[in-house]
């Protein structure tokens, strides 16, 4: 007992050091979804819903903590590197200036509690998003009078913690839990107005594994999570005052299936699907009380789609002691021309990934690269339309003439972990 506590204080210290720095990043799955929870997962482009033994897949199905025989800890960060830039119609390429690298920090902790049921823990950030583009970057609106509506800097920093319980009965584990979403930053700004906020709320999250002969199938699904952010509207710079503020934040429900195979005692493969409730994500309505020239509410419309992504990973295990990683992934992008948002550039992309493993003594030390690319997005709204939006009143530039342009995408992720048991 003492050890096992030893092990959970080690674990509580690290994932306090590595929470402590920024969690936001580009978009690197489809929206602003980060699907990366482990290194073990980024090494196999988070084709892992169905994997009952590698301990970096706890934090994708928490019913696979019903198949492992005896406490695991899971701690690890991934450093993503994004490159975003656009290239206004008529113009010259500029660069996102959001953070040049990102620390995206994981944490899960694991036990038995009897031969049947078993807990779980973990920590991380399956969503965040950051652009930040420089005034002028978008010249349409300094053209129409409205450059203070230009948008300047976007991001959402959060983390989920997710306790679970699990129970096992033969080659079936299932698990529930509940996902404590906490928006630590909302920032929704524009060249000349400062809108920012905070806040969290709750989910749920069920998890299905089972596993015979060579074959193991995983099912996770977690529920759409609706944030309140409570905070401010700084519009001084236009005339305008500080008032408090508030809007909500819908992140999407998460249902991924999956299969694996093990085709001997060196070799898996393992396919997985994900679909995003993306169609969640519909209006963001920043409700405020500043004085003219700002209205209220402030209003983005996205009107996503739900999205499906597919997985492939596997691993070989090249000796006792050490195990080879790889995956590739496609993910398919929520937006649609008719509201495009510079704030939020995705479009379909493809990952390649490879990692290893080694074990010494009770401890497994991961690595694992990961390559992000997406297509290029080209945005032709027709012209003047940003304007005739204005003509009525409208000031939301999402799907107009204001971001036409070609947007380009891709990031490196490297990924470092440790494991071990207790």
């Amino acid at each position: 007992m003492k050890k096992t506590r030893a092990y959970l204080q080690t674990g509580a210290v690290l994932s306090c050091v590595l929470f402590s720095s920024s969690f936001s990043s580009a978009t690197l799955a489809s929206g602003f979804r980060l699907p990366e929870l482990s290194t073990a997962g980024t090494a196999m482009s988070n084709a892992m819903v169905a994997n009952p033994d590698t301990p970096g897949a706890l934090p994708y199905n928490p019913a696979a903590t019903g198949f492992q025989t005896q406490g695991e800890l899971v701690v690890g960060a991934i450093f993503i590197q994004p490159d975003i830039s656009v290239t206004p119609d008529g113009g010259t390429s500029v660069a996102s200036q959001g953070k040049e690298t990102v620390a995206v920090p994981n944490v899960f902790a694991s036990n038995l509690i009897d031969n049947n049921w078993s807990w779980g823990v973990g920590i991380n950030a399956p969503f965040g998003l950051e652009t930040r583009w420089q005034a002028g970057t978008f010249d349409t609106f300094a053209t129409l009078g409205v450059a203070f509506l230009e948008p300047e800097h976007s991001k959402i920093e959060m983390l989920n913690v997710n306790p679970n319980v699990a129970y096992r009965f033969g080659n079936t584990s299932i698990a529930l839990g509940i996902d404590n979403y906490q928006v630590r930053k909302l920032i929704f700004n524009t060249q000349s107005i400062r809108i920012s906020g905070s806040g969290q709320d709750y989910g749920w999250n069920i998890g299905l594994l089972h596993a015979q002969n060579n074959w193991s199938v995983g099912l996770s699904y977690r529920s759409n999570v609706k944030v309140k952010v409570n905070g401010t509207v700084d519009g001084t710079l236009i005339g305008s005052s500080v008032s408090n503020a508030d809007a909500e934040i819908d992140f999407p429900s998460l249902l991924q299936v999956g299969a694996r195979y093990q085709f001997n005692d060196r070799l898996a493969m393992e396919l997985d699907v994900e679909r995003t409730g993306w169609s969640s994500f519909d209006t963001i309505e920043v409700n405020h009380s500043s004085s003219p020239p700002l209205s209220s509410p402030i209003i983005s419309r996205n009107d996503w789609k739900d999205a499906t992504a597919y997985r492939l990973g596997g691993s070989y295990e090249l000796s006792s002691t050490d195990q080879l990683r790889f995956g590739y992934s496609f993910d398919g992008t929520p937006g649609n021309d008719d509201f495009f948002s510079a704030r939020v550039p995705g479009n379909d992309r493809q990952t390649f990934s490879l990692g290893l493993a080694h074990e010494q003594a009770g401890w497994t030390v991961e690595f694992a690269y990961m390559y992000v690319q997406a297509e290029d997005r080209e945005i032709n709204a027709p012209a003047n339309s940003y304007l005739t939006r204005l003509g009525s009143g409208d000031t939301d530039p999402n799907g107009t003439d204001a971001f036409n342009g070609t947007y380009k995408l891709s990031a490196h992720l490297v990924a470092f972990g440790v494991n071990t048991h207790f």
